[in-house]
């Protein structure tokens, strides 16, 4: 039987603020206020169906109901499982605008294959000239 985010979505509702608690004092929100369930983490899971199965197996591994102290119970699970779990809850955090606003941070720059050549050039133009300075002995 193949498990799905609807049937682990009892799990996630406890277990992401458990992880996530938020904190007004540093103006971080919680999971739960970021829509994280509904919105980022279904996302994030979109974009590595290579991991989403690991995901899914472990969440539903743990109790729908909410227990009595959450971070015992997460903590019990391996921490090689746990792991993915762990990476695609703070991962889809972190692309919250909300999040990255508290942050400062700037969000991901774009890197470009289109190599400037000339600007390589001229950085190394005085060594090439300069000639070989050492002597192999």
């Amino acid at each position: 039987m193949q498990i799905n985010y609807k049937d682990i979505e009892a799990q996630l509702s406890w277990m992401c603020d458990a992880m996530i608690p938020g904190s007004a004092e540093l103006d971080m929100p919680s999971a739960s206020k970021l829509e994280l369930i509904t919105k980022l983490l279904p996302r994030a899971l979109e974009a590595r169906p290579d991991l989403a199965p690991k995901f899914y197996e472990t969440v539903a591994s743990l109790p729908a109901e909410p227990p009595a102290d959450p971070l015992k119970v997460i903590n019990a699970v391996p921490v090689a499982q746990m792991e993915v779990v762990g990476r695609f809850i703070a991962g889809a955090y972190l692309t919250a605008s909300e999040v990255t606003t508290a942050l400062r941070f700037p969000g991901f720059q774009a890197l470009y294959e289109n190599v400037d050549y000339d600007e390589i050039m001229e950085a190394i133009e005085p060594i090439i000239e300069r000639g070989p300075c050492y002597v192999i002995v």
